[in-house]
């Protein structure tokens, strides 16, 4: 099983933050599940002891690059 197959149902179009294992983080809106890609909208690029970084357009993660993601209530 991959990660995308562990969340039914999916939380697009909610506010996450999305931890690589390239150790980079995001905060955006989950504005679809692609086939093996996670789209976010209005994403920043967490850094640690630092400011965010804003990213322009959609921001694409491979879901195999995936180690967690945070859902924000």
């Amino acid at each position: 099983m991959n990660l995308l197959e562990l969340f039914r149902p999916y939380p697009t179009l909610q506010q996450v933050i999305v931890n690589t294992k390239t150790d980079r983080a995001f905060r955006g809106v989950l504005w679809r599940k692609r086939r093996g890609y996670l789209v976010l909208r209005n994403a920043e690029l967490l850094k640690a002891g630092r400011e965010t970084v804003l990213m322009d357009g959609e921001v694409i993660v491979p879901a195999e690059n995936v180690d967690f993601m945070q859902v924000m209530s």
